[in-house]
């Protein structure tokens, strides 16, 4: 039968495993909303961008002084859209560590 002490430390080392778990699981799912963020992020700002352009070549500059508001507007909000649908697909389809990965392990990054 254990004595006092030894059930103390296996209960003081019990809290100690659950909070470093605790931890880690907190630094994973920072990690997963880095990554779905990234990948939400590259529509977006594409999007804008190409908004913008757009309504540059087509109002001119004074043009697009007066409009830039609801220019960037649409393009934010088009960009939102198609960045959270395309980032829940890989969430949904690969996970987004797999993906990372594979990306990653593309032989022509390592030259």
């Amino acid at each position: 039968m254990p004595n006092e002490r030894e059930c103390r430390k296996e209960c003081g080392e019990l809290e100690h495993r659950e909070r470093e778990s605790v931890l880690q699981q907190g630094v994973g799912r920072g990690v997963l909303v880095a990554l779905w963020l990234g990948i939400a992020a590259s529509p977006l700002l594409l999007l804008v961008a190409a908004t913008m352009l757009l309504g540059w070549l087509s109002l001119g500059d004074q043009g697009l002084l007066h409009y830039w508001q609801p220019l960037l507007l649409v393009g934010g909000v088009t960009g939102a859209v198609a960045g959270g649908w395309l980032a829940e697909r890989v969430r949904l389809r690969h996970g987004l560590l797999a993906f990372y990965a594979r990306l990653m392990n593309n032989p022509e990054l390592n030259r």
